[in-house]
């Protein structure tokens, strides 16, 4: 098979590169001096779990409305009508900045003098503002693309048609339909000889099936390893030894949100394994219909010799 030319990940190091994408699809670089976290605002508040993005949201609005009460209790309670006397000075300035910054306004509280009124005007105009923040993040984060694929733990050499080939499986875990789903797998591998034995060697490997129509059910990817495949003649000891990892990009069009859903993924290190085989994870019952079974996807048998 063909070289191919490098995809953008770069082929001359000075030292070992086991992997250039990890297991999960994030690149194994370290980029110094991007923008990242906070620096990167909105992107961090878009890319984080919705748990850790609910409690940044509630410790902004408590942090706030606290902010606002200090500010209240040194402009003075006596510019507030309607406090409670026998509550903590505190926590009433809090609830009436609460009423202030979320515009409810109960009635029950107001401010009556030029201070109060100021700060006032000034945190309303913060709530409109951090109301219209936290919609279009929540809209953000409901309209991004994502896919919920499901790959093999490992990636196998077994046996196919008259020789063997190189598999791995995946599975849409969503109940989301997708259409025209495309693969594509790039292999890298160091050159393993004189002074550019570091360095990477791209292929791109012609698979049995590189698009379905339709991915209701399991897809399982076939490299087959002919006298064209960069993996002929190689062993298992040859493939790890040469930090042989295998990328794997996938584009299909969710019909459920009518978008293109990408998803990626990287096998290679002790991922690789030889001499076994997937089992099937489907069948059909006795209606009929097909049972799919997402958890055994990782199943496999050992191939007897």
């Amino acid at each position: 098979m063909a070289k191919t030319k490098d995809p953008g990940l770069g082929s001359k190091y000075d030292n070992e590169v086991k992997r250039l994408i990890n297991e999960d699809g994030s690149y194994n670089i370290i980029r110094h001096g991007a923008l990242r976290g906070i620096k990167d605002f909105y992107k961090f508040l878009i890319d984080i779990s919705w748990n850790r993005f609910l409690l940044y949201s509630l410790l902004g609005y408590l942090i706030i409305n606290a902010l606002f009460a200090l500010i209240y209790l040194v402009v003075g309670l006596d510019q507030i009508s309607g406090l409670n006397t026998d509550s903590s000075d505190f926590f009433e300035a809090y609830f009436f900045s609460v009423q202030t910054l979320t515009s409810v306004g109960y009635g029950q509280m107001s401010p009556i003098g030029f201070g109060a009124n100021l700060v006032a005007t000034a945190e309303s105009f913060i709530g409109l503002m951090s109301i219209a923040l936290i919609t279009g993040l929540l809209y953000g984060r409901f309209s991004k693309p994502s896919s919920k694929l499901k790959f093999t733990k490992n990636i196998i050499i077994a046996p196919f048609e008259d020789g063997k080939a190189v598999m791995f499986k995946m599975v849409n875990q969503r109940n989301s339909i997708l259409l025209n789903s495309d693969v594509t797998t790039i292999l890298n591998m160091d050159e393993g000889t004189g002074d550019g034995k570091f360095n990477k060697t791209y292929y791109q490997l012609k698979l049995q099936i590189d698009h379905v129509s339709f991915f209701p059910l399991t897809w399982t990817i076939v490299h087959k390893i002919d006298e064209k495949s960069p993996f002929h003649s190689m062993s298992l000891e040859d493939i790890k030894s040469r930090n042989a990892e295998v990328i794997v990009l996938i584009e299909a069009f969710d019909e459920t949100h009518s978008q293109m859903v990408t998803e990626r993924k990287s096998y290679g290190g002790d991922q690789w394994l030889d001499g076994m085989k997937f089992t099937k994870n489907f069948k059909t019952n006795s209606d009929g219909k097909i049972e799919l079974f997402i958890g055994d996807l990782d199943s496999m048998i050992k191939v007897e010799e």
